[in-house]
């Protein structure tokens, strides 16, 4: 799993992709046939590589053993980036079965639209208490306006990394857990070279571009939100964390030096950096850094040579109540509106969605976060302390990810641009712009 947010593209794409009229209503029976004839589903998914094959070969073949007299073709690096192929095969009428995005982001649209179909008459059919199966922050993702077109099917979950040995060498013997904290110890760690640059970096704070640095990380430590109690109006004027965010951050990228990051950045080898052995926290170039669970495996199969914890990631100085959760959100599932198959699709959302099994198999394999109440404390995953943190962090009744909303990450991708200008001190009244984005998502919204 990746970033949320990929462009305005996406959002124009999506305007016509998923025009299709409304929901479709599923049949009112889970087997079609009694005699159990032979089906074969076609899955969509974005896994590739390793995680395509143990995907194949290990749970869908589960799957399989269950139901023999399914057979599931999967199709993987499906929409790995962007949910376009989806939604351009429903607007054709030629969707997959079942499909598995990376993100939330469209959950919005596909539901409003009927773009992927309401799952609520199956699981009233099932007669499944699906709250008592799925914790609420991740349901509330997964759904719109009381349509539940998705099911979550792993999760992220953002907190820190810290270097054990760079902490004791300072005399910490535990990480930040305020935005105080995380300041002073970052310029505290980092260490520069003789000319001046960056040699080794506390923690990096520049948004957007570095890493998984991103507003929706940032903004959930300050109790931000993006949207007011209708869920209609931007919130990025009118609540005044945003600003109190956009200025520490700010105040930390002047300390260091906006081109002196931006050197360190392309020293590590960029954006690239992030998914090869070069990633600055597992060279020992970055002290702590802001990063998914995901992070874990990398530095295993990398076999970084690092010292390291996991820790929730610091909260405002003046909500400490907001410690110990986190920005999340991840894969969902749903079945597209011209599925030929919907009943023995549905059979294999569920068991995907909700078997504790498949979960922590899924989990154990792809380094995720499983997405039910069962899952979440099986003992096996929870084992590896440093993964058990974002277990946590994803279990904290205070943990979200941001409203949703027909425009997608639209919304995000319009205040990464302001806020690429803001770090880079191309803004000088920061209250006007934020009213001037917020205006933009507004007038988006509008559109639908």
């Amino acid at each position: 799993m990746r970033r949320f947010w990929i462009g305005l593209v996406s959002f124009a794409l999506a305007a016509s992709a998923c025009s299709a009229g409304g929901n479709a209503v599923p049949p009112p029976t889970i087997n079609p046939s009694a005699s159990h004839s032979p089906t074969t589903l076609n899955l969509w998914v974005f896994f590739t590589g390793r995680e395509l094959k143990q995907f194949n070969d290990v749970v869908i073949g589960a799957f399989q053993a269950k139901y023999p007299w399914i057979t599931v073709k999967v199709t993987g690096a499906k929409d790995v980036d962007d949910n376009n192929a989806i939604k351009q095969a429903i607007q054709s009428g030629t969707p997959p079965d079942v499909v598995i995005s990376p993100f939330p982001q469209d959950v919005a649209r596909f539901c409003a639209t009927g773009g992927l179909i309401d799952l609520n008459p199956y699981i009233k059919l099932e007669k499944l208490d699906i709250k008592s199966i799925i914790p609420p922050a991740a349901l509330s993702y997964t759904a719109y306006k009381g349509i539940q077109c998705t099911l979550p099917a792993l999760s992220d979950a953002y907190g820190l990394y810290y270097n054990v040995d760079m902490l004791k060498a300072k005399g910490y013997t535990a990480p930040p857990q305020t935005i105080n904290d995380l300041t002073d110890m970052a310029k505290n760690l980092t260490q520069f070279n003789p000319d001046g640059s960056i040699k080794v970096a506390g923690w990096v704070p520049m948004l957007e571009n570095f890493y998984e640095n991103q507003a929706i990380n940032f903004g959930h430590a300050f109790g931000a939100q993006w949207y007011d109690a209708t869920g209609t109006k931007s919130a990025l004027a009118s609540d005044p964390r945003w600003a109190e965010m956009l200025r520490w951050q700010k105040s930390l990228i002047d300390w260091y030096g906006y081109d002196k990051l931006q050197r360190f950045f392309a020293s590590l080898g960029g954006p690239d950096s992030e998914w090869s052995p070069a990633h600055g926290f597992e060279t020992g170039k970055i002290a702590m850094n802001t990063d998914g669970e995901w992070r874990v495996a990398f530095i295993q199969d990398d076999k970084a040579k690092i010292n390291y914890g996991t820790a929730p990631f610091p909260a405002a100085n003046d909500a400490p109540q907001i410690y110990g959760s986190g920005q999340i959100g991840g894969n969902t599932i749903g079945i597209p509106k011209g599925s030929q198959h919907p009943a023995e699709a549905w059979l294999l959302l569920k068991y995907l969605a909700t078997d504790t099994p498949a979960q922590v198999e899924l989990a154990t394999l792809l380094k995720n976060v499983p997405t039910t109440f069962n899952s979440i404390q099986d003992p096996t995953l929870a084992a590896d302390a440093h993964f058990d943190t974002f277990l946590k962090i994803f279990a904290n009744p205070l943990s979200a990810y941001k409203q949703l909303t027909p425009i997608g990450d639209t919304d995000q991708t319009l205040f990464a641009a302001f806020i690429a200008k803001w770090q880079a001190g191309k803004v000088s009244d920061l209250e006007a712009g934020l009213r001037q984005v917020a205006d933009q998502i507004d007038k988006q919204n509008a559109l639908g």
